[in-house]
């Protein structure tokens, strides 16, 4: 085989490795769920970034 002949061999495998990276990046966040407002605000709270009360506030808001 040629140089050039592994200058192609080299380049195409690294175009398939950086796709492979890529879809892999795409389809990795679609697994997750998204948190509701309520999961976050209990989040906040427990960190102690909110109080009590507001914390009260937003479960009542949600009717929970």
């Amino acid at each position: 085989m040629t140089a050039e002949g592994y200058i192609r061999l080299g380049l195409g495998i690294v175009i398939v490795v950086m796709i492979a990276i890529i879809l892999y990046r795409f389809n990795a966040g679609k697994g997750t769920r998204r948190r509701t407002s309520l999961e976050i605000m209990k989040e906040r709270y427990e960190k102690g970034e909110i109080t009590e009360k507001e914390y009260e506030k937003a479960r009542k808001k949600q009717g929970k």
